[in-house]
C-alpha cells in the first residue's frame, strides 16, 4: 500500500483530497483518511459498526493510532491518502511549503496545477507500506493457492538487548542502495519460487526509523507442504541479510553506531 499525505491549508486541502481521491480509485484500492471533529469520548476500548444490506458501512471507535489503521487498510488497499494528519512520516503533496514531519513528494504553488500523472509516478518510486497481513493476503492470491498447504513465515523485529547487560538499543535506521536492494530482493524471490512444492515468496524489509519492539522484515511462502516452506523461508532470510544492500545504524541511550563499522 502507498501512503500519501496532503499538506495544505483549507479550502484547498479539501479540494486536493478529492482530485486526488478521485483519480487514485481509478488506478486501485484506496483508503481515505480524515480528521474526526474533536469530541468528548466517554467510552474506552470500545468500536462501533454500522451496515446496510447492500454491504456500506461506517465505523467508529477509541484507541486508535494512524500507524494501527495503516496496518489494518494494508490488507485490502492499494493507496491510503492521509488529509489532516501533518506530523505523521509519510510522503505528502505539499502546498506552499506547508509544514509537515514527512518527506515532500510533490510541492505546488497552487492547487489548479496538480498533474495527477506526475504524482502517481512520483508514489510509485514511495517504499510501500506492508505488513505480515498484507505479505500474506498477496501470496493467496497465487493461481497455484489450491495446492498449497501451508504458508510459513518470518517476522524479524528490533531487539531492545543483545544481553541482560547491555545498553539498550532505542531505535534501528535502516537505509538501502536504491534500486539495486530491490532488484536483489526480486532475484532471491524469483530464485526460491523455482523449488518444487514453492508456489510465491514475498519479501519485505523497512527503511527509516524503527522502533525498539516494532517489525522489520517479513518472509512469506506460499508451499505444497511444510517442509519446503520453513526451509525455504529460513533460506529466504538468510540470502536478503547476506545479499541485499540494506545498511543498518543502531542507536542505544549511550551512543550510535553503523553496525558494519563496528568491530
Amino acid at each position: 500500500m502507498r501512503l500519501l499525505g496532503i499538506a495544505a491549508s483549507p479550502p484547498d486541502s479539501g479540494a486536493l483530497l478529492d482530485e486526488i481521491s478521485d483519480f487514485l480509485s481509478s488506478k486501485g484500492s484506496l483508503a481515505v483518511i480524515s480528521p474526526l471533529p474533536v469530541v468528548d469520548v466517554t467510552k474506552q476500548n470500545f468500536s462501533a459498526y454500522q451496515l446496510d444490506e447492500k454491504g456500506n458501512w461506517s465505523a467508529s471507535g477509541s484507541n486508535m493510532t494512524l500507524t494501527t489503521l495503516f496496518d489494518i487498510l494494508a490488507t485490502e488497499h492499494d493507496y491510503a491518502l492521509v488529509g489532516g494528519f501533518e506530523n505523521a512520516n509519510i510522503p505528502y503533496i505539499v502546498l506552499n511549503g506547508h509544514s509537515h514531519n514527512g518527506t515532500t513528494l510533490m510541492e505546488l504553488d497552487s492547487a489548479e496545477n496538480l498533474d495527477t500523472n506526475q504524482l502517481l509516478r512520483n508514489l510509485q518510486t514511495t517504499e510501500p507500506f506492508e505488513t505480515l497481513d498484507s505479505l500474506i493476503a498477496k501470496v493467496v492470491k497465487s493461481p497455484n493457492a489450491n495446492q498449497a498447504g501451508a504458508i510459513a513465515t518470518f517476522t524479524g523485529r528490533v531487539r531492545e538487548l543483545d544481553h541482560p547487560s547491555d545498553s539498550p538499543t532505542t531505535r534501528l535506521e535502516f537505509e538501502k542502495y536504491a534500486g539495486v536492494a530491490e532488484s536483489r530482493l526480486q532475484q532471491i524471490c524469483s530464485d526460491l519460487c523455482q523449488r518444487d512444492g514453492i508456489f510465491e515468496v514475498l519479501m519485505h524489509h523497512k527503511v527509516g526509523h524503527i522502533e525498539s519492539g516494532e517489525n522489520v522484515v517479513f518472509v512469506v511462502v506460499l508451499g505444497a507442504h511444510r517442509d519446503e516452506a520453513f526451509k525455504t523461508v529460513q533460506d529466504g532470510i538468510n540470502r536478503l541479510k547476506n545479499e541485499v544492500p540494506i545498511f543498518k545504524k543502531e542507536i542505544k541511550i549511550d551512543g550510535s553506531f553503523w553496525v558494519h563499522d563496528r568491530p
